[in-house]
């Protein structure tokens, strides 16, 4: 099996988020990638800019952003030819790679925006789920606390790597991102999976559960409305990392901001858990969840107790607000 380390660089609509279109707010123009073997032997490169076919003036913040002006985009080749050939050069066996995780939902949504179009083959061509590895998180697992995320050029500057090439360049990320994994132990690149979730399980069957010994994620299956997610049984029940009992929960699933949700729960083997769920949308409109379980020192439960009282504190606010807004009488 072969690495594929991607990087895309995509224009917005030039007028503003009220003239774009919604279902492609983000259009690839330059795509750049690097071929590397099971054991980091580079194989082969794929660089290409594209010419626009939505958003052909460039968004102030694009300009200043990449390296490129619309004379660079002007005579290229559109975005359904340079992907044939992309998909042809990327082979049979390969894993993804890229530095974050904001590349792969981008290149899919340009897929799908074509494929609407009649401009590809309507045939889906990326694995579904789709596996990948996010060099920015591993390289802050080796590095740092596994939470922060820095910029590709800070871990390039970090590992004391060659600067030759100027960044935000599709090419030359792909490049500098390359040489980070290469340099990522294989352990941590095997046990630290990431899931794109631009198309999630459409079924029980298909939801995901991924373990990396003292913590579990699960990705369910996508539903019509973001309320009707924690109804439901396996996403609301906790079950411990490593040896997956089902465990009483200490605190409640709670809603510390919108779309995030907190509890705490014992597994009287392996002690504290704490819960997280981010609800999210596909790239269909639906809702789903990523939940995460993991094992805390006892500590930790006193944080999620403050932090269960500062998320109902806000709620409290904003019932009151929301009731003067109203313009109904409050007694307090």
């Amino acid at each position: 099996m072969n690495y594929i380390v991607l990087d895309l660089e995509w224009n917005q609509c030039p007028s503003g988020k009220k003239h774009e279109d919604p279902t492609l707010p983000f259009e690839i123009i330059e795509i750049g990638a690097v071929k590397l073997s099971a054991d980091f032997r580079p194989l082969g490169s794929y660089h290409e800019i594209i010419r626009p076919e939505v958003y052909k003036k460039l968004h102030y913040i694009t300009r200043n952003v990449i390296n490129l002006k619309e004379h660079d985009l002007q005579g290229k080749r559109s975005f359904p030819e340079v992907f044939r050939d992309f998909s042809v050069w990327c082979g049979e066996d390969y894993l993804f790679s890229s530095w974050g995780s904001s590349d792969l939902p981008e290149l899919q949504r340009n897929v799908a925006w074509h494929q609407k179009k009649g401009n590809l083959d309507p045939v889906w061509p990326f694995a579904t789920p789709l596996f990948y590895r996010d060099v920015q998180k591993l390289f802050s697992i080796v590095h740092e606390d596994g939470v922060r995320r820095r910029s590709l050029e800070w871990a390039v500057e970090y590992l004391k790597l060659d600067k030759k090439e100027k960044f935000h360049d599709a090419f030359s990320d792909a490049v500098y991102t390359s040489r980070i994994l290469a340099q990522i132990p294989r352990e941590v690149i095997d046990q630290y999976v990431s899931v794109d979730t631009f198309k999630t399980p459409r079924n029980r069957e298909e939801e995901i559960l991924l373990s990396d010994g003292s913590c579990t994620h699960f990705i369910s299956r996508s539903f019509k409305s973001q309320e009707t997610v924690m109804r439901d049984r396996l996403i609301a029940q906790v079950r411990c990392p490593i040896c997956g009992g089902q465990c009483h929960k200490k605190i409640d699933w709670f809603q510390e901001t919108g779309k995030n949700l907190l509890c705490a729960a014992d597994c009287p083997e392996h002690g504290l858990l704490k819960g997280k769920v981010h609800l999210r949308q596909n790239g269909a409109g639906r809702w789903f969840a990523i939940k995460t379980i993991e094992t805390v020192p006892v500590s930790e439960l006193d944080l999620i107790l403050k932090r269960q009282e500062s998320a109902g504190k806000r709620q409290r606010l904003y019932q009151k607000d929301s009731r003067q807004k109203d313009g109904r009488i409050i007694i307090s």
